[in-house]
């Protein structure tokens, strides 16, 4: 037992100075700057306000897109900026929240990494080398420091343990399925794309391994139940997704690129070598040392599982490094698979390459260099330089803004999930057969004003963004409540309140969560539950049975 402190305290050691390191550049007080810094700023921004407003869950962005209301939270997943945002709830300043957060994504992607790598090669040199290449890669620094691309950065979290819960189930002892669920859920409620292109990888996996699945049918039960589980725990964030996606047209559904744009981003022969040297364009490449390592593979003659298993990750490596270039038919391919152009920089399929080479790299390196202890420290000493002098090149701030321009440049991103067509001039809200204005007064996502009995037809212009959830009731002097009809204007693409009778009293919009939401919501927290009670138990009967 003491000694399973020990080691858990030295590994815990190792990670914080690993961390340290990688977080040299934020471990101030100064501004920050990144490309998509300033959406995924105000995002943090606007949970905090919501969250002191007593909004919660928080579904809109109230504050957002001019004041009329951003649902960026149904379309973007935003389950761990609740992190830097409580922290900005509690007084932290929300750019020192911010780097504290990307602070604590490098810890955690440091524990899963070691983790998940020690329980498929049981070898701690291989799983340190691993964790480090992982942890200190070209991709995810330039994610944080230069793209800002917090989604990305979350995703790359739990990729490990994707690939571990594969493992476990193809190649291991089948017992801990749970990791590929806990992979899958950090995923969706990280960065859509990449959960995407995830599954996609998973599948592959699969079909790869489909006679092996076969053969054992307690391997086959077990991947149906993680798919069953996975599902389950996603769908607090699919069912709403899809629910507000089918109920209106967004300028993401009109934004849709060419197969042309989408190909004038990747990167020749040339440019995938140059690109890990030049400021500005790390993002293109993954570093020449997940170019150079994961090639050793193809001297490993081991029949053994993990060999297996590095062998298949090394090819579907390939493949999508292959991708990135501009060797791949990309406007082919585009034009006969339109959904493919959201991808719409093929670099951003270095974060699947960065972590299947990062494992490769790490079990091809411990298998040239053996049990040879000295060399294996010499290593490590080797990488951490590396990642020392990486970070003295990596341009930390790749755009000029100050502390004010974050706040006020593109506080929405483009636009991507605004209704679309919709005019967000008119901020009165005013009856619209009279065009008489109202007075009204607004608290989050909630909006009130008087309504008078008149003989003029009741049709309201409300200065709220129209998404589904939306709801508009009357109360009168006596607390009675009767529900007005709400709807989108065709014109404006704001709501319109609106009702036959000839009523009197206080009128309220306020945004409500939709059934669809209640269940996705209530599905997944059940999930959750079960799962985590079902892998304490578990733990309870293993030492029991010591």
């Amino acid at each position: 037992m003491k000694e399973k402190i020990v080691e858990k305290s030295k590994v815990l050691g190792i990670v914080l100075i690993i961390t340290f390191l990688i977080s040299i550049p934020y471990l101030n007080f100064e501004d920050i700057s990144a490309h998509d810094i300033s959406y995924h700023t105000n995002r943090i921004i606007a949970i905090s306000e919501e969250l002191k407003n007593g909004q919660f869950p928080i579904l809109i962005h109230s504050n957002l897109l001019d004041g009329f209301g951003y649902a960026n939270p149904l379309f973007y997943p935003e389950l761990f900026l609740y992190i830097p945002a409580i922290l900005t709830v509690m007084g932290v300043n929300f750019l020192t929240s911010y780097k504290l957060f990307t602070i604590i994504t490098t810890f955690f992607t440091l524990i899963f990494t070691y983790y998940s790598s020690n329980r498929i090669f049981k070898k701690k040199n291989i799983s340190w080398i691993v964790t480090i290449l992982y942890g200190t890669s070209f991709y995810r620094l330039t994610d944080i420091y230069t793209r800002g691309a917090i989604g990305e950065v979350l995703a790359l979290v739990f990729l490990p343990l994707v690939l571990c819960g594969l493992y476990e189930i193809i190649f291991g002892e089948n017992k801990n399925w749970w990791l590929i669920c806990f992979g899958i859920f950090g995923l969706i409620n990280s960065h859509i794309l990449s959960f995407t292109m995830t599954v996609i990888l998973i599948l592959v996996i699969c079909l790869l391994n489909i006679g092996r699945i076969l053969k054992d049918k307690k391997r086959l039960i077990t991947l149906i139940i993680a798919g069953v589980v996975s599902i389950l725990l996603i769908l607090g964030f699919v069912l709403p997704y899809l629910e507000q996606s089918n109920s209106d047209k967004f300028n993401v559904d009109e934004k849709i690129y060419s197969g042309t744009f989408v190909k004038s981003y990747a990167v020749s022969l040339q440019e995938l070598i140059n690109n890990q040297f030049n400021k500005g364009d790390f993002y293109k490449g993954i570093g020449t040392i997940l170019l150079v390592l994961p090639i050793f593979i193809l001297t490993n003659k081991s029949k053994e599982n993990e060999s297996i298993y590095m062998k298949q990750l090394f090819a579907l490596g390939i493949i999508t490094l292959f991708m990135t270039t501009s060797l791949f038919p990309w406007e082919k391919v585009c034009t006969k698979f339109e959904f493919i152009t959201t991808i719409q920089f093929p670099y951003r399929l270095n974060i699947i390459i960065t972590v299947l080479f990062s494992f490769v790299s790490g079990y091809t390196l411990c298998n040239i260099i053996e049990n040879k202890t000295e060399l294996n420290k010499l290593v490590y000493i080797v990488l951490i330089l590396f990642t020392l002098n990486l970070l003295s090149t990596v341009n930390i701030n790749a755009d000029d803004y100050t502390l004010d321009t974050i706040t006020t440049f593109a506080p929405v991103g483009n636009g991507e999930y605004k209704p679309y067509g919709m005019i967000d001039t008119d901020k009165k809200v005013h009856n619209i057969s009279t065009q008489e204005e109202i007075e009204f007064s607004r608290n989050s996502t909630k909006l009130e004003f008087d309504y008078t009995n008149s003989k003029d037809e009741m049709i309201i212009h409300i200065p709220l963004a129209y998404y589904k959830g939306y709801v508009a009731y009357i109360e009168s002097e006596d607390g009675t409540k009767t529900n007005l009809v709400l709807e989108e204007d065709p014109v404006t693409k704001n709501i319109i309140v609106k009702n036959d009778e000839i009523l009197n009293g206080k009128v309220t919009v306020e945004y409500k969560m939709t059934v669809i939401q209640k269940i996705g919501y209530s599905i997944t927290i059940v999930t959750l539950i079960c799962l985590v009670s079902y892998i304490i138990n578990d733990k309870v009967k293993i030492i029991k049975k010591k």
